[in-house]
C-alpha cells in the first residue's frame, strides 16, 4: 500500500523536464532565513541517502526509494520549483516552515496561496524531504504557491501554535506574486483543526479542504482514548477544564463562527482509525443544518491517510480550490 501510494504521487512530478526555467522569485526579506530544499542534497545519490538515514526508527530501503522517486522526478522537482526552507519569527518563537513555487509562470500573473497544515504534534507528524514529494510537490505543480508550517517547538496542540499559520500567512502574502484574492487552507488530520481555527479568525479564506481532519476532539478522545496523553502533555490548562479545551479547539463546536461563504471540502476514509468517519459526517450535517457550501466525500474502506485514494481526493481537492462553491450543497 506505501508503495502504491508514494508511486502514484511520485508520478505527478515525473513530466517532461522543462526546457528554460525562470529564475528562482526571491522569497520574502521578513523572513528571517531560508534555505534551498536541496542545498544539501544536490543530487539524486545524496537526497536517497538522506531520506533513508534521516527515516527514523522506520527506514525505508533505498532500492525502493530509488524506484518510487526515480532521478527523473527529483530532477524535474529541482529544475521546476523554487523549493525553500524558511525560518520567521511568531510571538518571539523561532518556527520553520516550507514556501514552494513553480518556477515556470506568466512574469505578470499572480498564483493563488495555499496552506498546507500538517498533522501530528510536536517532532510526530513534521514534514521532512520525502513529505515534500509526496504532497507539497504535487500541488505546487498544479499552480500554487505552496507554505507550510512546522509550528513551534511548544506545540499547544490548537492553542498559541495557530498563530505561526496566521503569522506565515501574512509573510505569504509580503511575497512577490501572490494572489491575496485566493487563499486556501489544506489541512491533514490534526491540520485540519488548525485550519478551522485559523479560518475563523480570517476573513480572507477562500476555501478549506481536510483530509482525514478532526472537528470534535471531544467526541473524538471517546473512540481514541489514548489521545488523552497528548492533551495533557501539550495543551496548557488541560486538567483544569478538559471539556472546555477539547470544545475550544473543536470547529463543530462553533461553526456558526466560520466564515459564511467559505466553501469546506471533507474527505474521510471510511475505515479511518485515528478519527472516525463520524466526525466529518456530523460537521457536515452541522454545515448542512447552517447553509453552509461544503461537501463530503467517504471513501470506502480507506484508511486516515486516504493512501488507496490519494489519486481521486488529490483531484477532489484541485477541483474544489479551482471552483470553490460550485460544487452542490452537502452532497457525499
Amino acid at each position: 500500500m506505501f508503495r502504491t501510494l508514494i508511486a502514484a504521487l511520485a508520478a505527478t512530478l515525473v513530466l517532461a523536464v522543462p526546457t528554460a526555467a525562470g529564475s528562482p522569485v526571491a522569497t520574502s526579506p521578513t523572513f528571517l532565513s531560508q534555505t534551498d530544499c536541496f542545498e544539501s542534497t544536490p543530487d539524486h545519490e545524496s537526497w536517497l541517502d538522506s531520506v533513508h538515514k534521516n527515516a527514523g526508527d522506520k527506514p525505508i530501503p533505498k532500492a525502493l526509494l530509488q524506484s518510487l522517486v526515480p532521478a527523473r522526478a527529483f530532477s524535474f522537482a529541482r529544475s521546476a520549483f523554487d523549493c525553500r526552507i524558511v525560518s520567521y519569527s511568531s510571538d518571539g518563537q523561532i518556527v520553520l516552515a516550507y514556501v514552494i513555487r513553480p518556477r515556470m509562470m506568466d512574469p505578470s500573473g499572480k498564483l493563488p496561496l495555499l496552506v498546507y497544515n500538517r498533522g501530528g504534534n510536536g517532532n510526530y507528524g513534521k514534514l521532512d524531504p520525502l513529505q515534500v514529494f509526496m504532497k507539497l510537490l504535487p500541488l505546487a505543480k498544479s499552480g500554487f504557491m505552496v507554505v507550510a508550517s512546522q509550528y513551534r517547538d511548544a506545540d499547544e496542540f490548537g492553542g498559541n501554535d495557530v498563530n505561526d499559520v496566521m503569522r506565515l500567512i501574512d509573510l505569504s502574502l509580503e511575497m512577490p506574486g501572490v494572489d491575496a484574492e485566493r487563499i486556501f487552507l489544506l489541512g491533514q488530520s490534526r491540520g485540519a483543526m488548525m485550519s478551522y481555527l485559523v479560518a475563523r479568525q480570517r476573513s480572507d479564506i477562500t476555501a478549506m479542504a481536510t483530509i482525514g481532519g478532526v472537528s470534535d476532539l471531544v467526541a473524538g478522545l471517546a473512540s481514541r482514548p489514548e489521545m488523552e496523553r497528548v492533551y495533557s502533555a501539550r495543551i496548557p490548562g488541560y486538567e483544569d477544564d478538559r471539556q472546555a479545551a477539547l470544545a475550544a479547539r473543536s470547529a463543530f463546536h462553533w461553526a456558526e463562527q466560520l466564515p459564511a461563504g467559505m466553501p469546506v471540502l471533507l474527505l474521510h476514509g471510511e475505515a479511518d482509525d485515528r478519527v472516525s468517519v463520524q466526525d466529518p459526517i456530523a460537521m457536515a450535517a452541522r454545515l448542512q443544518q447552517l447553509g453552509r457550501p461544503h461537501r463530503l466525500v467517504v471513501y470506502p474502506g480507506d484508511d486516515h491517510g486516504l493512501r488507496g485514494s490519494w489519486r481521486s481526493a488529490h483531484t477532489e481537492i484541485l477541483d474544489w480550490f479551482k471552483g470553490p462553491g460550485t460544487h452542490p450543497r452537502g452532497t457525499r
